[in-house]
């Protein structure tokens, strides 16, 4: 449960106005040290180096390549400079320089002198690519234009369609990756019809109310009835496969038999011929009648009886399910692979059924011997995707079911049937085939049919909520006229008003031009003499206000490029698209529009109001998603043989654990240390339960304290971060050192060169994690960044590569056709003991942790990085360094409390100008 914020709103009102002046001192006084701290130079002490072993080829005298190295200058402040500095770096980092047969370098000078050089290379780029402030016009992503949408006309629209926000390493906010080309306007003008449309069909359905209730065993009926017909047919096909392989053995019949034998897949291909065998009996003989292939239905009964594979027919399966108890009320759900009965429960919804929010309700109970890691549901739509939408843990019995009830919404527009399937499944199953098979054959192994059931299901409901007399989305409401056909005829003086009114809400309170209403006017009287009803004619109009640049773009034009104070106006829609990624609202525009945003006091109000609305949801979930990489989450699939137990809600409970964990401590205004380090987490029952954490049930999350030898707490307890730090199978120690050097102590590695050669004496040995490391150090190049990144990950190696906890590991080579090698497998205990590079050693995890949570300063300023970025739409540069220091050091005096932040940045200098 969510502190409210009024416990903190008082405190961060009143002191806005101080804050406000200590940032311009801070700026102003910063500013003079900037040039100095941020100046991209090289050593002196590093041009021995190149003189020893360089410029004997390089230099005034002779200069192979036709480049030389001795007029080099240390300070890299041009492009120029900077490329020639990178082929030396290149050049090195391959190990082509110095050639073989020269005088190299000792390996902890070259390996010095690589780490300056790339670092110093990578503030070089920083320094001549900095905007200095700049912010470029940019569009809408595709969240922010999906939000709009929502918050004028009440509709979730799928934009999935739309170009890609994102380039390399930049929130989708940066003005720079947003540009617009001319067919992008058409798509935008089709989604904005779509848009209308439903927003329209929504409330002409406002009183509608759908309701339907399936009750399971009726779902399953024809199911049972068939492995009825089967189980009573069994004895009845044997007979008849006897009969027809009695006659096929008769001499008269010996061609033709060979003849169908050469041609057949199986016995039961070669049953289908059985009308060209002499004195073989028809099915019928034996009861198999009323059905359109006679053949097949015998064969069918056979293999229910034969086949104790992975057959549809699975028959000790079968008779365990049917041997249930309270299959008259309900049906159990099975685990797929074990009994491919009903696995899952679907519902489609008829495509009559208007859009609209609707409610799923089932009745459910776990069988008194479920474990508790079988007593979870899975809910989704589109069943053939698998998409977990959410997992809900199951409390009740058969005898006492509990009712859960799932809100959803239903859009207009589907591209296939199962758009508008909902489905409930046991959690884990049909999630991946070797998971499900790993199941499948663990419970074959204890009872001999396969996993026993652990839900039952008494029946399933989907209702569609009635909304009559609730108020009109904004847009709807600011239209002010009918849009359905049987309205009367609209006078064109109040149609021009409506359409000025739903421009000015489209365009975040900037009123339209009377000559733009005018060709609005135009288009709606074109659409009308081509014989379009009103409804359509005046959906064709709006679109075009949706699509038009005033609507698509946040605009802040600036004369002659020159920095001017944003308007209030802009700064209402800059703070709401921040924290909302959304329009402001009523309350912010009217604000604006009476000169008050401006004031510290009243901004940093706002800003808290904002964040503690539903609708911040967006600005975490988007936030983290770029800042930590979450993306990566999704580049792999986890092993599931490895590991079985992170299956589809395990993932989806991990990555919720950052998001809730980061709500958490934003809405009680909580210390940034407690992403480095926590005596508690923010946990539901599925990671609870994968955490091996007790007493936590349900889906929701809450906060949990935890003893003092746990591993979790903070971004390093959490297990998406470290399966981010692997591939799926294996970890990495190498990508989780950059991460955490990136992200939490903004100390990021220069980027991997890509020309390195691989160690070729290490192929095929069976070496530790460490060991193969290790040996990658005995290289300078590799050493120059490796010695700073791998004692971290070396750090987390007793998280294994799907975030569980472990003290050993093992590795064993795999041949030629991707098969382990037994007599190759090497098991180690793991050790995590380290030093930082030039900083202090540690034992274990938990001293590593204690010794990064120290550096709150550091993660504060990368933390601060990133939402400057994310905020304003532009990548941070160095000319930004003055609002990080005074960010940083307004933090530091409040316990680096994260709202105090985020209320630095609202009321700088930067936030408030263009």
């Amino acid at each position: 449960m969510r502190p409210p914020f009024f416990l903190h709103r008082h405190l961060l009102t009143w002191a806005s106005i101080g804050l406000f002046l200590t940032l311009l001192n801070a700026t102003t006084s910063a500013s003079a040290a900037t040039t100095t701290q941020t100046q991209a130079r090289l050593s002196e002490k590093h041009r021995a180096l190149l003189e020893s072993h360089c410029t004997s080829c390089h230099g005034p005298a002779k200069q192979k390549g036709k480049f030389r190295v001795d007029d080099l200058p240390l300070s890299i402040a041009t492009l120029e400079d900077a490329e020639r500095w990178q082929k030396v770096l290149n050049q090195l980092n391959s190990g082509e320089m110095p050639p073989e047969g020269e005088k190299q370098p000792p390996r902890t000078l070259k390996a010095d002198f690589l780490e300056e050089l790339a670092n110093v290379m990578v503030t070089a780029r920083r320094n001549l690519s900095d905007q200095k402030g700049a912010i470029t016009m940019r569009r809408l992503n595709r969240r922010e234009y999906k939000n709009t949408l929502r918050d004028m006309l009440g509709v979730e629209i799928n934009v999935s369609e739309l170009p890609s926000d994102t380039g390399t390493g930049a929130f989708d906010t940066v003005g720079s990756n947003l540009f617009m080309s001319g067919n992008q306007f058409e798509q935008y003008q089709s989604l904005s019809r779509e848009a209308l449309s439903e927003a329209f069909d929504r409330v002409a359905a406002a009183g509608i109310e759908k309701k339907i209730r399936i009750e399971a065993e009726e779902t399953f009926k024809a199911i049972t009835k068939n492995i009825q017909e089967l189980r009573d047919g069994a004895e009845r096909a044997e007979q008849w496969a006897k009969a027809v392989e009695a006659a096929a053995a008769r001499p008269e019949n010996a061609t033709v038999v060979a003849e169908i034998r050469k041609k057949s897949k199986d016995a039961a291909d070669f049953r289908r011929s059985w009308k060209r065998i002499v004195g073989a009996p028809a099915p019928e003989e034996f009861g198999f009648k009323s059905v359109e292939n006679n053949a097949d239905k015998a064969n069918g009964a056979l293999t229910y009886k034969q086949n104790q594979g992975n057959g549809l027919y699975l028959r000790p399966a079968l008779d365990y399910y049917l041997s249930l108890p309270h299959l008259d009320t309900g049906a159990y759900l099975s685990v797929a692979g074990g009994i491919h009965l009903n696995n899952s429960l679907l519902y489609y919804i008829n495509p009559n059924w208007p859009p609209g929010e609707y409610m799923l309700r089932v009745r459910v109970g776990a069988t008194s011997d479920a474990p508790r890691e079988r007593r979870f549901l899975e809910f989704g739509i589109h069943p053939r995707s698998g998409r977990v939408m959410q997992t809900y843990e199951i409390t009740g019995s058969i005898d006492a079911p509990q009712t859960l009830e799932i809100p959803f919404t239903l859009t207009r527009k589907h591209t296939s049937r199962d758009d508008r399937t909902v489905f409930i499944r046991e959690k884990g199953t049909l999630d991946h085939f070797t998971q499900t098979r790993v199941v499948v054959n663990k419970g074959r192994a204890e009872t001999g049919f396969g996993p026993k059931v652990a839900l039952w299901i008494d029946w399933m409901e989907v209702e569609r909520k009635t909304t009559a007399g609730a108020p009109l989305p904004p847009g709807l409401a600011a239209l002010g006229i009918p849009f359905d056909d049987q309205a009367p005829e609209i006078a064109k003086p109040e149609l021009r008003k409506a359409l000025q009114r739903f421009a000015l809400e489209a365009f975040r309170g900037t009123p339209p031009e009377e000559a733009y209403v005018d060709r609005l006017l135009g288009i709606y009287d074109a659409r009308r003499k081509a014989g379009d009803k009103h409804s359509a004619a005046l959906k064709e109009t709006l679109s075009v206000i949706l699509a038009s640049p005033k609507f698509l773009y946040l605009a802040e034009p600036t004369p002659d490029d020159q920095r001017r104070p944003v308007t209030d106006a802009e700064l209402a829609a800059r703070l709401s698209y921040f924290l909302w990624s959304a329009p402001p609202d009523a309350r912010l525009r009217a604000l604006a529009a009476r000169g008050e945003l401006q004031k510290p006091a009243v901004l940093v109000a706002e800003m808290e109001r904002l964040l503690a609305d539903p609708r911040s949801e967006a600005f975490v979930r988007s936030f983290l998603y770029q800042w930590l990489g979450l993306d990566r989450l999704d580049f792999f699939e986890i092993n599931r043989t490895l590991f079985p137990r992170f299956d589809d809600s395990t993932k989806l409970a991990a990555r919720n654990e950052i998001y809730e964990t980061f709500g958490y401590i934003l809405h009680s205004n909580g210390s940034l240390r407690n992403l480095l380090k926590s005596d508690y987490a923010i946990l539901n029952g599925v990671l609870a339960l994968y955490y091996g954490i007790d007493g936590v049930r349900g889906e929701a999350f809450r906060k949990v304290p935890l003893p003092p030898n746990s591993p979790r707490g903070g971004l390093l307890g959490m297990a998406a971060i470290h399966l981010m730090g692997g591939n799926g199978e294996v970890t990495s120690p190498v990508n989780r050192g950059a991460w955490v050097l990136r992200k939490l102590l903004d100390d990021a590695p220069p980027p991997a060169p890509a020309n390195v050669p691989q160690i070729a004496r290490l192929a095929g040995k069976v070496l530790t994690t460490r060991e193969r490391l290790m040996a990658h150090q005995e290289d300078p190049q590799c050493t120059s960044c490796h010695r700073k990144i791998d004692p971290i990950g070396f750090g987390l190696e007793n998280f294994d590569a799907a975030g569980q906890w472990r003290t050993s590991d093992s590795y064993q080579l795999v041949n030629d056709k991707g098969v382990p090698d037994p007599k190759t497998k090497k098991t180690w205990q793991i050790n995590p003991g380290a030093a930082f590079y030039k900083g202090p050693t540690f034992r274990d995890f938990f001293e590593m942790r204690n010794h990064l949570a120290a550096r709150t300063d550091a993660f504060t300023r990368s933390f601060s990085k990133a939402l400057i970025e994310y905020a304003l739409g532009r990548p941070c540069g160095f000319s930004d360094e003055p609002l990080l220091n005074a960010m940083v050091q307004h933090a530091g005096t409040r316990n680096f409390a994260i709202r105090e932040v985020f209320a630095a940045l609202v009321v700088s200098n930067d936030f408030r100008t263009k």
